[in-house]
């Protein structure tokens, strides 16, 4: 076995413990000595296990005489890095992505029609409001906008939702697109068509209405945006998306 394929089984190994003992984020893992032994695998192997996690979100390495291996909590932004490198390989472009969106995002649409709570509803209409207020101010529009989206997902009660949607959204970002004041309020008056429908608890009514606002979107980036989303999505400008936050 190599070194590689060890350092792998070993992840593996460590995430299916995390996960059995319910560990919680900011936990404390096993040392390192402690780990060697249960594992049986050299330093090395060890080591590298434990960066395959640490890339993964799984856990965090912290250096120093009360560092160590904590568990971490994966977020949607490591999902979007290994789409936005997965993507990259294969010169997808910003535009594909984007018609990606317009065929999986109806979908949780009705399902958060389907599963929206009172407080979940609630929190929309406080966001939207925020949105509402905001309109001239880009950088305050899209961080409430941002929020919006993931209540919606999380309204699904579907976890493949909650790490998806962002992770789409945030790769989407990295184009460089900036919506005028114009389109942003376009957005808004489609998100809250989106908002009746998941209030009413239609699927079918919140799936068309999601499906309304992908086209308009895509139609617009189109016309107005042509050259950003003709864009192969790169995986380095992910990270600058994330140094800016």
């Amino acid at each position: 076995m190599t070194k590689e394929k060890g350092a792998l089984r070993v992840a593996r190994e460590i995430a299916k413990h995390i996960q059995e003992e319910k560990l919680m984020a900011g936990e404390k893992y096993l040392s390192e000595a402690e780990a060697i032994e249960r594992y049986q695998v050299a330093r090395g192997t060890l080591r590298e296990a434990l960066r395959h996690l640490q890339i993964q979100g799984v856990i965090e390495i912290r250096p120093g005489p009360k560092g160590g291996h904590f568990v971490a909590d994966p977020t949607a932004d490591n999902l979007a890095s290994t789409i936005a490198l997965l993507l990259q390989f294969s010169d997808a472009t910003i535009e594909s992505l984007i018609e990606a969106r317009g065929s999986i995002e109806p979908g949780m649409a009705a399902m958060a029609a389907a599963h929206a709570t009172e407080a979940d509803i609630e929190a929309m209409d406080e966001l939207l409001a925020e949105m509402e207020d905001s309109l001239g101010n880009y950088e305050a529009y899209y961080a409430v906008y941002m929020d919006l989206w993931d209540v919606l997902a999380r309204s699904t009660r579907n976890a493949f939702f909650v790490f998806l949607s962002p992770a789409l959204r945030n790769i989407t970002w990295t184009a460089g697109i900036r919506p005028n004041e114009r389109q942003r309020e376009r957005a808004l008056r489609n998100l809250q068509t989106v908002r009746d429908a998941v209030a009413k608890g239609d699927p079918e009514e919140a799936f068309q209405a999601m499906q309304l606002l992908e086209r308009q979107f895509l139609a617009t980036m189109r016309e107005e945006y042509p050259r950003e989303i003709s864009k192969i999505v790169s995986w380095s400008d992910f990270g600058r998306r994330n140094a800016s936050n």
